[in-house]
Formats: C-alpha cells, structure tokens, sequence
C-alpha cells in the first residue's frame, strides 16, 4: 500500500483529522467501515432516535443498529488502528451533548485530583432543550463536597499539611531526647 493510503487509515474520513485515544478514538459501524468518536457522537446528537433507530454510515448509509439507550461511546473501538498507532484505548463517556474522560492519575507523593477532560459538541435537536453549560456533572457529584476534603486536594495545602507533621513530629523526638538525657545525667550525678 502506498503510503498515503496508510495515512488515510488513521484519518477520520469525515473530519479528515488523525485518531487518537480520546475524543477521536476509532470507532467501527456494522459495514465495517471505521470513523471517529467525535463525528459519530456529533451525527447521533443531530439524529431524531424515534426516527432513526440506529447509526447511518456516511459512506454507505448502512445502518448499525443500536439497542435502546445504547450511545455510540458503545460502539466497538477498532483496535487495530489503535495498535498500528500505539495508543491504549480511553474509556470516553457521552453525556448531555459532551464528550468527556478522566485523564492518566499521576503517581506522586503530592497526589492530585484527577483531570477531567470535556468536548463540547455543541449540537442541538431542533425543539429540545438547550445544553447544559456545566461540563461533566456526573463525575463531579460522586466527590465529596466538603471544605476540608477540598483544602486537602490541592497540592501547597498538602504540602503545608505534611511540613506541620513533619515538623510536630521531630519536636515531639526532641522534647523526648532532651528529658532522656537530662534524666540520664541526673542518674549519674
């Protein structure tokens, strides 16, 4: 194969943009041919699902159908472009118009809150409701909401924390070094 034609297996052939692992993971309709997560979630945004029960290609319009509150995010990922590109697959969720997924957490003694990243796809279907303008609730109500827990994920308050311990605790092993040396002496005098 020349090697335009392999570039143009790691294009979405409709937004002609390279997949990647995230908003345009590689997705696989019933006809076998493969879009990005993005265009496809954009085209199911502006489809009526009373209408249209299912995913239309469109290359072929072959309809891949999908099972009743089955979103496209459920679609197959293929993972062969996936793996020619070297990339692991991302869970990514649909949710209220938005694309979003959590990102890699990084190992580190100061742990961070983990990022959030969220498409908008800005699509709306005519006569319903418009859009939310908060991004991602879902993930942001399972966390709990207190001042103190919140104070403790950022990463100065934790290190400010972890200084006052480490502090504390070497007064304490001096305040406990200087009675046992004092009382030592006392005992050889």
């Amino acid at each position: 194969m020349t090697p335009e034609g392999n570039g143009s297996e790691c294009e979405c052939a409709v937004c002609w943009n390279p997949y990647d692992n995230a908003f345009r993971t590689p997705k696989i309709l019933e006809c076998k041919h493969t879009f990005c997560l993005e265009c496809l979630a954009r085209m199911s945004l502006a489809s009526v699902p009373e209408m249209d029960p299912g995913m239309s290609c469109p290359l072929c319009r072959h309809l891949t159908p999908l099972g009743a509150g089955q979103l496209v995010t459920g679609l197959r990922t293929n993972a062969e472009i996936l793996g020619r590109m070297r990339l692991q697959p991302v869970h990514v969720y649909l949710d209220h118009g938005r694309l979003f997924y959590k990102g890699p957490g990084k190992a580190s003694f100061l742990l961070r809150r983990p990022t959030v990243y969220t498409l908008s796809l800005d699509v709306e279907r005519e006569g319903g409701l418009p859009l939310p303008t908060q991004a991602a609730p879902a993930l942001e109500d399972r966390l709990p909401q207190n001042t103190m827990w919140k104070c403790c994920q950022s990463p100065p308050c934790r290190t400010a924390i972890y200084i006052m311990i480490a502090t504390f605790g070497i007064t304490i092993i001096l305040v406990i070094s200087l009675f046992w040396t004092k009382k030592i002496l006392w005992d050889l005098g």
